[in-house]
């Protein structure tokens, strides 16, 4: 019981965190101009600001699109926490990860020229807590199928490859479906390298 409180709490307090520093990069005006991804500022002559690579994915266009991937990346490391039995650090690093992978190869999509929020993080995330729900039992299992082929059903409709970035006129911008894409592979590939290094560990000892 002790247990599930203290995980509890620092799962509170990692949401608290994510909240307080996107909500600094979307609303502080100098934070928000320094921490988009702009793909002239990464790959410019001027300075090379590598960066805006990782702080991109804090950054938000307008407060219903912090509201919204505040409350998913939210959900998310409850399910990662309450349910997959991860640890709060593990996956706010695992998070953090898909979010700098998703932005790092969104250099090899020219036209994709700016870049903000967790999207392509959250796709990531998500379905890497998917994929280590499905070693759970009962509900857990289930929910963690449903996830995971939520993310990728989402990721083949979108069909990313022909169109990158596609308008969405009730948010008021483009949404970069490559950012969704590259996300999920990114957790896909993290979820096999702790697959991986999980039963090296079990083979040693």
């Amino acid at each position: 019981m002790t247990a599930k409180v203290g995980a509890g709490a620092s799962a509170a307090l990692v949401i608290c965190g994510v909240a307080l520093l996107s909500a600094a990069f979307t609303f502080v005006p100098w934070l928000h101009a320094h921490g988009l991804y702009l793909r002239d500022a990464v790959l410019g002559e001027d300075g090379h600001q590598w960066w805006r690579v990782v702080t991109a994915m804090w950054v938000h266009l307008n407060w219903p699109h912090w509201l919204g991937n505040l409350l998913a990346a939210a959900g998310l490391l409850l399910i990662a926490v309450a349910r997959a039995g991860v640890r709060t650090r593990q996956a706010l690093l695992v998070l953090l990860a898909c979010g700098a992978i998703a932005q790092l190869a969104l250099l090899w999509v020219p036209s994709v020229r700016w870049y903000g929020g967790l999207s392509g993080a959250l796709h990531g995330f998500a379905l890497w807590c998917g994929l280590r729900l499905l070693a759970a039992p009962g509900v857990a299992r289930a929910l963690g199928v449903a996830l995971a082929a939520a993310v990728l059903v989402k990721v083949w409709l979108e069909q990313s490859w022909l169109a990158p970035i596609v308008m969405d006129p009730m948010r008021g911008f483009g949404v970069v479906r490559a950012a969704h894409a590259a996300g999920a592979v990114a957790g896909l590939a993290l979820w096999l390298l702790g697959e991986w290094w999980q039963r090296r560990r079990q083979r040693e000892g």
